[in-house]
């Protein structure tokens, strides 16, 4: 791994005396060998792995947060670099990227189903923290509305109306902002009543991240999307109306069509964000 986190470690192996010095970003076999020596003289796993236990005891914290799995139904190899990705990021950061993770399908997998529909003007979470789940009354109010045409047209309907009731209809719902503001709002960064969209999340909530320095919980932004990066290399995004919510790759941003199974090329993002709300 290469970046900020891995130089954050680094830095404090140096300071404990296990590295001799931290001239860069990389994670390499010197710093493997000498995180190994700090866990056999800690009564750790000796594995060269920077884990929940073995942050906890570099950075002092005498009560380590338990880091959930992250979903299996994620591929690997994303599954691990975001589970070590998660291991070395605050508590709620991580608690947010989790949560994130467990309504997103990866097309890597060859989903059937989706965990979460894209619901243009939704939030993941309503304002008494409650799930928007797609109840069969929600969904059919959301196909009644004229303006909303185009976000169910050319068979997204029949798509989603056939999942939700496979679903029994406990698949949620939310846009891109929706889906941010909603993970917000149960994480307790923002108040309940919190709103905003992408745009407004990017300008107004977040300060500018180099690509390199990524980490869990920051935004992805381009001009009238966002997304959440939950490692250096994948972000989870309701892509839209035939995608629903997905795990993408950040350098190489492709969805499937849930209506067909065919992967599209979508464009790059353009900016990346440090949440100032956390």
């Amino acid at each position: 791994m290469v970046g900020q986190d891995v130089r954050y470690v680094k830095d404090r192996l140096v300071e404990l005396g296990y590295l001799k010095k931290a001239t860069h970003n990389m994670y390499g076999d010197d710093t493997r060998k000498a995180v190994m020596a700090f866990q056999s003289a800690n009564g750790l796993e000796s594995d060269g792995i920077v884990g929940p236990m073995t942050y906890a005891a570099l950075f002092d914290d005498p009560r380590p947060e338990p880091v959930t799995p992250v979903p299996a139904w994620i591929a690997e190899p994303a599954r691990t670099e975001i589970a070590l990705a998660l291991a070395t990021v605050s508590a709620k950061r991580r608690e947010i990227c989790l949560n994130a993770l467990q309504f997103c399908v990866d097309r890597n997998m060859q989903p059937s189903i989706l965990k979460g529909f894209y619901i243009r003007g939704a939030n993941l979470y309503d304002k008494d923290l409650s799930l928007h789940v797609m109840t069969k009354p929600r969904l059919e109010s959301y196909f009644r509305k004229s303006s909303y045409a185009p976000y169910f047209d050319n068979g997204r309907r029949e798509m989603m109306e056939r999942m939700a009731k496979q679903s029994g209809y406990t698949i949620v719902g939310a846009d891109c902002s929706g889906m941010i503001v909603g993970l917000w709002r149960a994480a307790q960064v923002v108040g309940t009543g919190f709103d905003a969209n992408a745009n407004h999340l990017y300008s107004s909530y977040c300060v500018e991240r180099k690509a390199a320095d990524i980490l869990p919980g920051d935004l992805a932004w381009k001009s009238g999307h966002i997304g959440l990066c939950v490692s250096k290399n994948f972000i989870v995004e309701a892509g839209g109306g035939a995608y629903g919510i997905q795990l993408t790759k950040r350098t190489d941003r492709r969805l499937m069509d849930m209506r067909d199974h065919k992967v599209h090329k979508m464009s790059k993002w353009t900016n990346y964000g440090d949440p100032k709300v956390y």
